[in-house]
Formats: structure tokens, C-alpha cells, sequence
């Protein structure tokens, strides 16, 4: 496909979950040589997109040599969340995170309830990576080149 293709070359591919009448550009996925993804989410972003966005990263071919993953909150207005799909999309991170256990994950966002949102992500337990908040992309990045080889204790 051409998107796959896209990704291929390196290039930022953006997705959405919606019907093709009603794409908005909810997600941008950057895949950052040699080994990181910078998602960014924009406008109104429902947990459908979340889980597209999810997806795809999981599903690139490279996912296995990824170490880290930057999601950038900062262009959301809207941000569909409930509890059970905070609590699914925690699950649902524990298969990727063992196939590749060598992942840092950071998120740059200053809105109060995304930041409540991913507390509780982190709170169930299923993404042992590191995984911290921060307001800028630079600090995000900062906090990265701190962890080059993180590797779990088993």
C-alpha cells in the first residue's frame, strides 16, 4: 500500500480510524533513524484512533529494534478516554513490551486530565518500561538519551 510503502522510506505517515469523508489527521506517526517513534496526536482523538495509532507502530517492521517512543499530546483539543479503554490499551502493551522489552516510552502534554489518563495507564502494571511525563519535546528527548540501554530486570 502506498502508506506502507511511505513508512519504507521513513517518512511520516498519518492514519485515521475514521471513515475517508471524515478524516481529521487525528495521528502522525514520525519514525526517527536509528530507532524511535515521535506519535503525534492532533484535534480530536478517540480511543478507535488511540488504538489505530497503537497498532500501527506495533505492526511496523521496525517495531523489534525500537527504543523509544515519544507521543506529543500538545495539539489535542478533544481526547475521548473512559477507564476500561485506559485499562484495555495497558493490557494490550504487555505482548509488544515482551517481544521488545528494550523501549522507553516519555509523553509531552500539559493537559490535566491526559496526565490523570496516563497515571492510570501506568497504574495497572502491564508496561514495565519506563515511562514519564513531560511538557516539552526537548525534555522528553533529554530524559531518553538518559536511558540508550535500558533493559528490563527479569
Amino acid at each position: 500500500s502506498p502508506a506502507n510503502l511511505a513508512l519504507a522510506r521513513g517518512l511520516t505517515v498519518a492514519l485515521s480510524a475514521r471513515p475517508a469523508a471524515e478524516v481529521e489527521l487525528p495521528f502522525r506517526l514520525t519514525w526517527e533513524p536509528p530507532n524511535g517513534v515521535y506519535r503525534t496526536y492532533l484535534g480530536h482523538v478517540t480511543i478507535a484512533e488511540r488504538r489505530a495509532s497503537f497498532d500501527a507502530i506495533c505492526a511496523d517492521f521496525r517495531f523489534d529494534d525500537l527504543r523509544y517512543s515519544i507521543t506529543d499530546y500538545l495539539s489535542v483539543e478533544t481526547y475521548e478516554m473512559t477507564s476500561r479503554a485506559t485499562a484495555e490499551i495497558a493490557a494490550l502493551h504487555t505482548a509488544p513490551l515482551f517481544t521488545n522489552p528494550r523501549i522507553v516510552m516519555a509523553a509531552v502534554v500539559t493537559r490535566p486530565d491526559i496526565i490523570e489518563a496516563i497515571g492510570e495507564f501506568v497504574s495497572y502494571g502491564f508496561a514495565p518500561a519506563p515511562y514519564e511525563v513531560f511538557s516539552t519535546p526537548a525534555e522528553a528527548r533529554a530524559w531518553i538519551a538518559a536511558h540508550p540501554t535500558w533493559r528490563p530486570s527479569r
